[in-house]
């Protein structure tokens, strides 16, 4: 069963269609930590989608769009990067990794700003 988004992120209607239009599909959201923060982010879609997404429905995360193609030619999107069971950390495109469990994005791409709200 998807995700309920609306009462998960207490959100409205037009705001879901909104995620959703720009998400692949996806049933469930996985925990990953942005700079200290975890953060939910929707399976088999980009880091650059899952944040995109994290700032629709949390506004903890803004991105300034005239920055970047989301397709992985400008190089804009290069984050300092975790993958799970590592210690290394390594330079990756935001829009071309892929949110796993565990991830942690340890540096974002200028243009990216992580603001965590308290609730």
């Amino acid at each position: 069963m998807p995700v309920d988004l609306k009462a998960m992120f207490n959100i409205d209607d037009a705001t879901v269609v909104e995620a959703n239009e720009i998400l692949r599909p996806y049933e469930n959201l996985v925990p990953i930590i942005i700079e200290g923060n975890q953060v939910m982010l929707p399976e088999n879609n980009s880091l650059w989608r899952g944040m995109q997404f994290w700032g629709l429905m949390t506004g903890e995360i803004n991105i300034d769009f005239s920055l970047f193609c989301i397709a992985g030619t400008c190089k804009n999107c290069k984050s300092r990067i975790k993958r799970p069971g590592e210690d290394q950390r390594l330079s990756m495109l935001a829009c071309q990794t892929i949110a796993v469990p565990g991830l942690e994005i340890v540096r974002l791409p200028m243009g990216f700003t992580y603001r965590k709200k308290s609730y």
